[in-house]
């Protein structure tokens, strides 16, 4: 039952990350290729293939980066005013 589920884990992983391909949103594509890989880097934790997880570890810490870094730069257009915050843009009814 146990390499059922891992099983199941890694075929998921492979369909976010294969899925990914598709996406043209770069944030969306860096957060279903961290999910993916984070999936995938467990899998091959389980069965012990070193090349997998250094591979999979090495592509989750890359999106992770810039995940980071578009959070940071983000914050700080937010902060300067250069655009909207995310509670801000919310529309409003007025009665």
């Amino acid at each position: 039952m146990e390499n059922l589920v891992y099983d199941i884990i890694s075929w998921v992983g492979l369909t976010i990350c294969i899925g990914a391909f598709f996406i043209k949103d770069v944030l969306w594509l860096r957060l279903a290729t961290l999910i993916g890989c984070s999936l995938l880097f467990v899998y091959y934790s389980h069965i012990a293939i070193p090349q997998g997880v250094i591979s999979n570890l090495l592509v989750l810490l890359i999106n992770a980066y810039y995940l980071v870094r578009f959070a940071s730069a983000r914050r700080k257009a937010i902060s300067d005013g250069k655009i909207s915050s995310p509670a801000s843009s919310v529309l409003t009814t007025e009665n």
